[in-house]
């Protein structure tokens, strides 16, 4: 993919691929105002194929950007506080996380207490993990694959609507002995 060799003509197009109109694109690309050059411009063929390239390339970029935080909100929404720890308990020292488990953590958090009234000098060494937020990564992925049901709260006329349904009373039933005919 080769830049156009004419500058003004790659102007042209990148600000046509950024949703530019004709005319705001070719005065962009340094012309006078012209609609009709303007227009002629981008029926250019080379031009058209330098717009479908960079398209293309956006939209591959895009794929692959999408696709990145699918994966990171699914790290998040499925992390395991097991990773951190060995066979025996312990913290595994921050090197030794595995990344999948490191990018699920926010932060970590590590503070010594000295004991009162210990002989010798005792302390006692506090660790706190926080992840980042699992629910709110969870509620992501649902309405990603569409797995949300929409309920009344969601939906205020569609909770009005049902509000008055349930306080409509019935029509009075006319029977033959009211005087209907």
């Amino acid at each position: 993919m080769q830049p156009l060799a004419n500058t003004r003509h790659e102007v042209f197009a990148h600000a046509r691929v950024a949703g530019l109109t004709i005319d705001a694109a070719y005065i962009d690309a340094g012309y006078k105002p012209n609609r009709s050059n303007a227009a002629r411009m981008n029926t250019n063929e080379h031009i058209q194929q330098r717009i479908k390239e960079l398209q293309d390339a956006a939209a591959k970029l895009a794929e692959i950007d999408a696709a990145l935080v699918l994966d990171e909100i699914a790290r998040l929404a499925f992390s395991d506080i097991r990773e951190l720890f060995d066979q025996n308990g312990s913290l595994l020292p921050v090197a030794a996380i595995p990344e999948r488990a490191a990018k699920a953590v926010q932060s970590i958090k590590v503070s010594s207490k000295r004991v009162p009234g210990s002989a010798a000098d005792e302390t006692i060494v506090t660790t706190e993990i926080k992840f980042w937020d699992k629910n709110a990564a969870l509620g992501q992925l649902f309405k990603h694959f569409g797995l949300c049901e929409q309920n009344d709260r969601d939906d205020p006329v569609a909770a009005f609507v049902q509000a008055l349904m349930g306080a409509a009373r019935p029509l009075p039933v006319a029977t033959a002995g009211d005087g209907a005919r």
